[in-house]
């Protein structure tokens, strides 16, 4: 039980602090990039993007960003764009409060964790009371 415990609480870790795809990249024509933290790389197929990567596309050429809300923001040729937390189309007070999505994304990691650290105390407890305990022998 021990050790699938820690190895659960290791998966659980990494799938929160895993970036969260914001967007895919649909290329069109021309000559069309991506940095993801590692330098622009060439992009000749649809690819997910997160928050924060940049996009460029070469003169003359096209590509569009789609954002999971389905917004759509045309790549403009020469210029960098970069994935943003909130989709262009997002309306509402809180539209331009970048924040307000990294508070967010806090509370649910936050709150996973706490429930997950829960259940291992629970089966861990579960566990310590199931087994018998046997006498040392003289």
């Amino acid at each position: 039980m021990g050790i699938k415990a820690v190895v659960g609480a290791c998966c659980w870790a990494m799938l929160l602090s895993s970036p969260t795809w914001a967007a895919s990249l649909q290329p069109g024509q021309g000559d069309l990039s991506i940095n993801q933290g590692q330098g622009f790389q060439p992009v000749n197929a649809r690819v997910d993007a997160n928050v924060g990567d940049a996009v460029m596309v070469g003169p003359g050429g096209t590509a569009t960003v789609v954002y999971d809300d389905g917004c759509t923001v045309d790549v403009q040729p020469g210029a960098v764009t970069s994935i943003a937390p909130l989709s262009p189309c997002a309306s509402g007070s809180n539209a331009d409060d970048s924040s307000l999505y990294a508070q967010w994304e806090l509370y649910v990691a936050a709150g996973g964790t706490l429930g997950f650290l829960a259940w291992l105390v629970y089966e861990a407890e579960q566990t310590k009371s199931a087994t018998p305990s046997v006498p040392t022998s003289p």
